[in-house]
């Protein structure tokens, strides 16, 4: 079967992997570009795409998309993966800007004397940002997930309503995330049962 879709992203997880998850979790094919000459062409408009700042890009056909909460909104609705009502699709789209402002404000403390170069220029520098985040705001980010997912179903299925969502597998990449970054963390906050059975559960998948 020939790949309908087209993922243009570095060649790491990162904000891709949020598009890859659904991808792979519907079994559909895509065609997976790491091209650093390409994401330059398409950043500097070189090619023929909506204009767009920084990867992932998507392209289907001539239709093209950038910005990772928008992808992942626009490919789960073309894979089955949107709510089935109205109110779940707007809380559905709460709980993705809320994944997102997450996986972002982690990111920046990686990169806390310059959040344009890479770690590998700043690892000492960079190293208050980090205890700052796991003692401060760590666990205040994960409650809220936890609160969210207690909200649907006494947390035992899924973010909203009775299917998987795109939601759904946004929240496991950044928890998948979470656990990779900052394992002794994830390992002691005990507060989060419904998080982490979650978690699991999805990975199951």
């Amino acid at each position: 079967m020939s790949a309908e879709y087209e993922l243009t992203y570095h060649g790491l997880a990162g904000r891709g992997e949020f598009i890859r998850v659904i991808f792979e979790d519907a079994g559909v094919p895509f065609k997976d570009i790491t091209d650093k000459e390409k994401i330059m062409a398409i950043k500097e408009g070189k090619e023929e795409h909506y204009p767009a700042f920084a990867p992932p890009f998507l392209r289907k056909g001539d239709f093209t998309l950038a910005q990772t909460p928008v992808i992942c909104m626009y490919v789960g609705k073309q894979l089955g993966y949107w709510p089935d009502n109205e109110e779940d699709v707007w809380h559905a789209m709460q709980v993705n800007t809320t994944v997102h402002d997450f996986i972002a404000e982690g990111r920046l403390v990686f990169h806390g004397a310059g959040f344009v170069k890479s770690y590998y220029e700043q690892k000492e520098e960079t190293k208050p940002y980090i205890e700052w985040f796991k003692k401060e705001r760590l666990e205040k980010w994960l409650t809220m997930f936890e609160k969210t997912l207690d909200a649907n179903n006494e947390g035992k299925g899924f973010v909203v309503g009775d299917k998987c969502t795109y939601v759904d597998l946004g929240l496991l990449h950044v928890l998948r995330a979470t656990a990779s970054q900052f394992p002794d963390e994830w390992a002691a906050i005990a507060n989060v049962p419904l998080l982490k059975a979650f978690k699991q559960r999805m990975e199951e998948r």
